[in-house]
């Protein structure tokens, strides 16, 4: 089993300044390579999220999918996927800046297709 490693790699950036096919809102799209950390989930990455959550205290109030405070943080502890933490790390950095950004969305990406996104 590969041990987790940081070799995850941006891919390809935009920035969407307006309305786009997106969101109405401007937006950041991001293509990244979680590399070997595809095949690790938070949950087996020891210590991760209440390192994470310390650091970024915020996170906290982040409601995810489950629609309450505290949902991502849920998240993280039963397992989710690194890109998800990306998503969620980005927003609160931009929300400690004093942005209200509350909107992300993660997908998986096809490796043909984000060679040309």
């Amino acid at each position: 089993m590969p041990q987790p490693t940081p070799d995850l790699k941006i891919i390809s950036s935009r920035v969407f300044r307006g309305p786009n096919v997106w969101h109405y809102e401007p937006a950041i799209q991001l293509v990244v390579d979680l590399g070997v950390l595809e095949e690790f989930p938070t949950n087996k990455l020891p210590g991760f999220a209440d390192a994470l959550v310390e650091r970024l205290p915020g996170l906290m109030n982040h409601t995810c999918s489950r629609g309450r405070r505290g949902g991502f943080v849920e998240r993280l502890h039963e397992g989710t996927w690194v890109g998800h933490v990306a998503e969620h790390v980005a927003l609160q950095l931009q929300q400690t800046v004093g942005h209200d950004m509350r909107r992300g969305k993660t997908r998986q990406v096809r490796a043909s297709t984000a060679a040309t996104t």
